[in-house]
């Protein structure tokens, strides 16, 4: 660079060895002219990193704020436009990924089948996207409209990924620089230490699923070479600890990752920190995105310089995505409002609330709502999984999706009073148990996401797990209250029932 450097001033200044007039006049004349032969900042980057993460379907069109009121993937399309424009004056190039959990997660991916999102990502022009434990649902067919890479961090018995379509690991390239993605979940935690936090079943593998972690045979099959390139480790659901986990991040850098995409997801009693600053003294360097608790997106931004064989973190930050980081970018918001007319079409109101209605009251009112379910003698669920209060007011069916956003099915399984009373304290569930039974065994109604934790917990085979419907537990939850106008305001389960386990409503 420094000889680079020298040739390129001795040329312009050769180029006017013949300008007549004063030495003062021609020191200010030269001094111009260097300027504007000068050599590229040092500090210019060679590739930008842009990762978003948790979107969680919310690419509402603009005129539905009556159901979205933020609607800040405007902004982060803008941004993106914006950092595309800019590195095309520096020669840096720009890499787009989403993390995960962005697919499916609203009452409008929900809606439109996750339509929604693949507009988003394609007019955007992500180069990967990730999946994570919020996008099991997402089938084949729709991943296919997907321009982008699509990663899986799970993968079947045989090390396949879980989803068909997908791969574990990707190559990408920024200009002439080869880029290794591996997809990661968790770190390096095992699925027997939180097997609530692991999915059962992903994608089209509904049983036997596991995180990804032979990364060298990934690697290996994408032809990386250690010092080549640019190799990243996605890492959704990454909780800092205390101290760096030091085996893991030897690992990582025995494989060559250069650096780690993390996002974290801050617990209800934790304090969320918006200027997160990321991990950048680990090796490898960790670039943090946070979830925002009211909603609104983040855009995390890393920037790198070749160095030698190394990377070198130039810059990290961390931006909200708001009109005052970028303006709107109005061919996306465009493309997005076609969806309008579909999603505030399936938003029916379902019941006029005279007060509101908590958490708490919403268990009752669901639990309630899988005891009609034929055949059922109890019912298992936990109050983790309602989401939201339903205000006073109007109920709509996106409040209810709010509140209750699976997409799982409603399944029966048969268990004994005994593995009902073990369950329901291992695994923090309420209890709803019809009392004129004396049986050895009980048919439960439960989600399937509860149905798997439940025979893994017991050693029971997730074969045994009955489908009742083949709908969401949202739209049996919707019909319910359809067919029962009375119970979104608190109509309880029939004389007869009786409630236990951790949570005594």
């Amino acid at each position: 660079m420094a000889n680079d450097g020298r040739v390129r001033r001795r040329t312009c200044r050769g180029s006017h060895r013949g300008f007549p007039g004063k030495l003062l006049l021609y020191a200010a004349l030269a001094a111009v002219l260097f300027a504007g032969c000068s050599r590229p900042k040092d500090d210019a980057p060679d590739v930008i990193i842009l990762h978003s993460g948790r979107i969680r379907g919310n690419v509402y069109p603009l005129s539905l704020r009556s159901i979205a009121s933020l609607p800040h993937y405007q902004y982060l399309a803008g941004y993106v436009r914006k950092a595309r424009e800019e590195a095309a004056q520096t020669g840096a190039k720009v890499l787009l990924i989403d993390l995960g959990d962005s697919l499916t997660g609203s009452f409008a991916s929900h809606v439109t089948g996750s339509e929604n999102m693949v507009t988003f990502f394609n007019d955007v022009g992500y180069d990967a996207l990730l999946l994570s434990n919020l996008d099991d649902a997402v089938q084949p067919e729709t991943l296919a409209k997907l321009k982008a890479k699509v990663l899986n961090p799970f993968q079947d018995a045989a090390g396949n990924p879980a989803t068909e379509g997908t791969v574990s690991g990707a190559k990408l390239s920024a200009g002439d620089i080869p880029i290794f993605l591996l997809a990661n979940f968790y770190g390096d935690t095992s699925s027997n230490t939180f097997p609530d936090r692991f999915p059962a079943g992903f994608g089209t593998t509904r049983t036997g699923v596991a995180p990804v972690r032979d990364y060298a045979r990934v690697l290996a099959g994408l032809g990386q070479q250690p010092g080549a390139g640019l190799t990243l480790l996605s890492w959704m659901k990454f909780e800092s600890p205390k101290d760096p986990p030091e085996a893991f991040l030897q690992q990582l850098r025995g494989l060559g990752v250069n650096a780690i995409l993390a996002h974290r997801i801050y617990g209800g009693k934790e304090k969320e920190v918006w200027t997160a600053s990321g991990f950048l003294d680990w090796q490898p360097p960790v670039s943090l995105n946070i979830l925002r608790h009211n909603g609104g997106f983040a855009l995390a931004r890393l920037d790198l310089k070749r160095d030698g064989k190394a990377w070198k973190v130039l810059k990290h930050q961390l931006i909200p995505m708001t009109a005052n980081s970028a303006p709107a970018d109005h061919a996306v918001v465009e493309a997005v409002a076609r969806y309008a007319a579909l999603i505030s079409g399936a938003d029916t109101k379902l019941a006029e609330l005279p007060e509101s209605v908590p958490p708490e009251s919403i268990l009752k009112i669901y639990m309630t709502a899988l005891a009609a379910e034929p055949g059922t003698r109890a019912v298992l669920y936990s109050l983790q999984s309602i989401r939201t209060s339903w205000l006073a007011g109007e109920l709509r069916a996106s409040q209810v999706f709010n509140s209750l956003p699976w997409t799982t099915p409603v399944v029966q399984l048969t268990l004994t009073p005994e593995q009902i009373k073990q369950v329901s304290q291992d695994l923090n569930l309420a209890v709803l148990q019809n009392d004129g039974l004396d049986a050895e065994s009980l048919t439960v109604t439960t989600s399937e996401f509860f149905g798997r934790l439940i025979a893994t917990k017991l050693g029971i085979a997730p074969e045994s797990l009955r489908v009742t419907a083949q709908k969401s537990e949202f739209d049996y939850f919707v019909e319910y209250l359809k067919a029962n106008p009375g119970a979104a305001g608190g109509a309880t389960s029939s004389p007869g029932w009786s409630w236990s386990g951790k949570f005594q409503p």
